[in-house]
């Protein structure tokens, strides 16, 4: 039988800096890294040349849009590639959306998965409403050390210390990597992920247990794809819609939440599951819920669920889209897992 095989990419920022965290010299290393954790049975790969790209915030960003864009068109018609995996969100991603080549993806005739969050949400979002495609916002493995460092400074400030936050010792950040990647390989053998979503309900009644589907993804990129061709892979269809966003202003965010309103998001939308919301230190949720009243439909009272694992957010859990999940009572909180685990050989059960 041959290995599965593992393909990473850094289609909107580049993984550059990662490597450099890592203490590793170039990509080469870091796909041997990745190799040696997920172990027999995968093959992991990855273009060196994409994955070690240099990036100028004050020109342009990246310079290899076509080439990232060729990648993803020679991803979809390779069917030794099982699956992708970001290493990071960033930028420079959504503007080479019209160089891919999606009929690839759609003639596809084998599964293929996509692990991918934040800049990702548009590919994510598009994979996972794909025949054999499953898309799963989930982090790139370079949002590790943010994460930790994020998750230490909220400790700091819970203890009243005072002492400043620093970058996370190398060998947490390869814990922390260590046990993502052995999540990946559980679930890619089939197996539900360890990492569960847990949310509770803010709005709206719901069952104690039903069957749905999600999309969505992070705010600001999602939004990029109203009124465009690929509008209808976010747009909800009597699903759930997930929001979550980093490093914008309440103010922003009233006017995508705007957008989203006049663009008649709500109209068939089951309901609304909300991630993370910060900015910098500070935690945006309670005013994200302040401001939806303004927005949400006023004839009918939509359910809201509040879930922590998604966002920009450590511990982060995998989260399918366009793929049946069920929505489960626990207690106080509902639990939000996948009807079906990945199946490699099969794709997504619909």
């Amino acid at each position: 039988m041959k290995p599965t095989r593992i393909h990473l990419i850094a289609a909107a920022a580049t993984g550059k800096p990662f490597t450099a965290t890592l203490g590793l010299r170039d990509s080469r290393e870091l796909i041997q890294l990745f190799q040696e954790q997920l172990g027999n049975g995968f093959r992991v790969t990855g273009d060196e040349r994409l994955l070690d790209a240099t990036e100028n915030d004050m020109k342009g960003g990246r310079t290899d849009d076509l080439a990232r864009a060729a990648e993803l068109s020679t991803a979809f018609a390779d069917t030794s590639i099982h699956a992708l995996l970001a290493i990071r969100g960033g930028a420079w991603m959504t503007r080479i959306l019209p160089h891919i080549n999606f009929a690839e993806l759609r003639a596809r005739n084998s599964p293929i998965t996509l692990f991918g969050f934040s800049e990702l949400t548009t590919l994510v979002n598009i994979v996972g409403a794909s025949p054999k495609g499953l898309g799963i916002l989930d982090m790139g493995p370079a949002f590790i050390p943010y994460g930790l460092s994020r998750r230490r400074s909220h400790a700091i400030l819970a203890d009243a210390s005072g002492e400043p936050a620093r970058n996370p010792p190398i060998e947490v950040i390869m814990r922390e990597l260590s046990q993502f990647l052995t999540d990946i390989r559980r679930m890619l053998n089939g197996h539900p992920s360890k990492r569960t979503i847990t949310a509770r309900l803010v709005q709206g009644q719901l069952e104690d247990s039903f069957e749905t589907t999600f999309r969505g993804g992070n705010l600001v990129v999602l939004s990029t794809l109203i009124g465009s061709r690929f509008d209808k892979y976010v747009r909800p269809n009597a699903d759930w819609l997930i929001l979550e966003e980093i490093n914008e202003k309440p103010e922003r965010i009233d006017r995508l939440l705007a957008h989203l309103t006049l663009a008649g998001f709500w109209k068939r939308c089951a309901g609304l599951l909300l991630g993370d919301f910060h900015r910098q230190e500070t935690e945006l949720l309670p005013a994200v819920l302040e401001l939806l009243p303004y927005h949400l439909p006023e004839d009918r009272t939509m359910p809201v669920l509040v879930a922590r694992e998604v966002g920009h957010v450590l511990p982060m859990a995998p989260l399918p889209v366009h793929s049946p999940m069920t929505v489960k009572r626990a207690g106080n909180f509902f639990t939000i897992a996948p009807v079906h685990p990945i199946d490699l050989t099969r794709g997504k059960t619909t």
